[in-house]
């Protein structure tokens, strides 16, 4: 078995992803990449995070940490993803783009006459 084999099959399990010894463990983790303007970055979730933890971490991979996170969206697609959810809940996977935005209204409290 050469080295590399060696190294990505610790402990006998294999990257066999039908095998429930290694649920939890890394094998629910995928890269995905959100998009933010004109800025594309890579993000790593478990399938078991929620949507909220998602969007938490896409604010802080496009650095966007002085906007307020319930300024922020999360879509897949033309879908507006439910930060109540779970990742698995949806098609997301490995490479999948997100696209981060700001939600629309707030238009301030301007009273037209």
């Amino acid at each position: 078995m050469s080295k590399e084999n060696l190294h990505n099959n610790q402990a006998g399990q294999g990257n066999d992803n039908s095998n429930p010894a290694v649920h939890g463990g890394s094998i629910n983790k995928i890269t995905i990449l959100v998009r933010f303007q004109n800025e594309t970055v890579p993000v790593t979730v478990n399938r078991n995070e929620s949507i909220s933890a998602l969007l938490q971490q896409a604010i802080h991979g496009t650095k966007n940490n002085s906007v307020s996170k319930d300024r922020f969206q999360l879509k897949l697609g033309g879908t507006v993803l439910d930060l109540n959810k779970k990742v698995s809940d949806y098609s997301i996977l490995e490479g999948s783009i997100l696209v981060l935005s700001l939600t629309a209204g707030g238009g301030g409290n301007y009273k037209f006459k």
